[in-house]
């Protein structure tokens, strides 16, 4: 894994993006439930009962999946994953780059209810990333002649969690960590 200050200051190809690994729980006793029910609420997403899943190191997470809107990459969906069952340690949000509400959807992503999360840097931080990766993308892409480049933010740091966006052709995925993941 990357050391936390090794991390890139600026959006980085998808070679290059750091390895951060999977996210550990947030914060002793937040289940982050409360959270997901307003953002399925205000974002009209239906979520899916809990899952047990088997990550590629052989560990069982269980996550919760929602999704509003229609077809991969045209709606918006979330994952959110829970190391140990209970306690939220993952929060990854996608939704479409042709989206006009797609940086207020990730925004609302980014203010989870967690102790600690400084929510107006939280927002700074995805509006320069957006712009950033989105500057990126076009440049690669322009580049290499390929509309299927993959870029991604620096890495933002708030309190117990730390934030990722990822580029691709016409998805956005935010990825929130659990903050000892860096």
């Amino acid at each position: 894994m990357t050391p936390a200050t090794d991390l890139p200051k600026h959006a980085v190809a998808g070679k290059d993006r750091p390895s951060i690994g999977a996210g550990v729980t947030m914060a002793g006793g937040y289940t982050g439930k409360d959270f997901l029910s307003r953002l399925a609420k205000d974002w009209k997403l239906n979520l899916d009962k809990p899952v047990k899943q088997e990550m590629p190191n052989g560990k069982m997470r269980t996550y919760i999946h929602g999704r509003g809107g229609t077809g991969i990459g045209t709606g918006t969906t979330v994952s959110a994953g829970f190391a140990d069952h209970t306690n939220l340690s993952s929060l990854l949000c996608w939704t479409g780059t042709d989206k006009s509400n797609a940086l207020d959807f990730l925004a609302a992503c980014t203010e989870l209810d967690v102790a600690g999360i400084d929510h107006a840097k939280a927002s700074s931080w995805l509006e320069q990333a957006k712009r950033e990766t989105d500057s990126l993308y076009k440049e690669r892409a322009a580049e290499t002649k390929n509309k299927k480049e993959y870029v991604v933010s620096e890495v933002f740091t708030s309190g117990p969690v730390v934030m990722l966006l990822h580029r691709t052709y016409d998805t956005y995925l935010l990825r929130i960590l659990g903050h000892a993941a860096a």
